[in-house]
């Protein structure tokens, strides 16, 4: 970490980790100087943000931030996720996120063995100017999704149970208590529940530190999904891009402010040179928790020399990414483009089109 005060210390640890910037940082840790950078979640918190950590719909598609959130705000009651417009160059991410995290029980006449869908438990509290706020049933968890307006989210809300309608799908997420099918699905395994709530604060630790995945390295992808208790991650770069792996190990596992993980570092093949022609090159690691489940692999994959990534740039621009972060992410894309002033204004044009059409 650089130096400076304590206080700039712990503002720049949770910039990074958050993606709000510097001085916002700053004027939320000042009223408090002694407080976590990045609180823990106390309680039934790290349930409901690990449910959400899981199902958060932006890793099936570009988003303009990593898995499609824009920026957090963590306290140990409760956690904001701002959750980015746009999946990919056709889609609404809070839609999609709507779908994958309200539960839901199939009532039509196929058989189906499936359980609930959704989080199981979850329940919509309510909309208002903060935004979606999620809770889960019995306790006091509560996450609000943040990005679109008060009218927006009853908008996207209206949709999505018109939807469910349509596809025989009664909503479970007014329910006041859990449902008779919540409960089976859950008591047909319940030491497997047991486990992955002890393990469930390696996921929320992760969502609260989101951000790191695009402040302090620049991988153009990522992607995440459970493995057993655990998770893994692979993050790609373009060829070229410094992997800084390290740095990003150093936030999650940081000593004051990081997460209760041991570092081993299974393989890296990191070289100061393209001496190996360019080939595609792969670091992995493992951070484990010291006497517990849920631990989690990362896979750093930088791309060999030529690979193309015209189409993931044209499909991160259109999904919204910052300009100064795709020089960043894509530079040899972005330096292309540069270099062609007609393509590189049609580009946002077109993909300001395609925001337009579908908003």
């Amino acid at each position: 970490m650089s130096h400076g005060s304590a206080l700039t210390q712990k503002a720049r640890y949770r910039s990074h980790c958050t993606g709000n910037g510097h001085q916002t940082s700053l004027q939320q840790l000042a009223p408090a100087e002694d407080q976590h950078p990045v609180p823990d979640a106390d309680r039934d918190q790290p349930r409901l943000e690990a449910a959400v950590f899981e199902r958060l719909g932006g890793t099936v598609d570009y988003c303009a931030h990593p898995v499609g959130v824009a920026s957090i705000l963590p306290a140990t009651d409760h956690l904001v996720v701002r959750v980015d417009p746009k999946l990919g160059p056709r889609h609404r991410l809070p839609e999609h996120s709507l779908g994958a995290l309200l539960p839901t029980q199939y009532i039509g006449t196929k058989e189906s063995t499936e359980g609930p869908g959704g989080i199981v438990g979850a329940r919509l509290h309510r909309i208002d100017t903060d935004g979606l706020h999620l809770n889960l049933v019995g306790t006091t968890a509560r996450v609000v999704l943040a990005g679109p307006t008060q009218n927006q989210w009853r908008s996207i809300l209206a949709d999505h149970r018109a939807w469910c309608t349509d596809h025989d799908l009664a909503p479970l997420w007014d329910a006041p208590k859990m449902t008779g099918a919540e409960r089976d699905y859950l008591s047909q395994d319940p030491t497997w529940w047991k486990e992955r709530a002890e393990a469930a604060w390696v996921a929320s630790g992760l969502l609260r530190r989101i951000a790191l995945f695009h402040t302090v390295t620049k991988p153009y992808c990522v992607k995440y999904w459970q493995h057993g208790l655990g998770w893994k991650f692979e993050l790609c770069y373009e060829h070229g891009v410094s992997v800084n792996h390290d740095t990003l190990i150093d936030h999650l596992t940081h000593p004051k402010w990081g997460m209760a993980l041991q570092v081993k570092r299974d393989f890296c093949a990191c070289k100061p040179c393209d001496c190996d022609g360019g080939a595609e090159r792969s670091c992995w690691f493992t951070l484990a928790p010291q006497a517990d489940h849920g631990e989690v692999v990362i896979h750093f994959r930088r791309t060999r020399a030529g690979y193309k990534t015209s189409d993931v740039y044209e499909r991160l621009v259109a999904a919204g990414a910052e300009p100064a972060w795709l020089e960043q992410a894509l530079p040899a894309q972005h330096g292309r483009l540069a270099q062609q002033p007609t393509l590189a204004t049609a580009k946002p044009r077109q993909a300001l089109a395609v925001r337009n059409q579908i908003s």
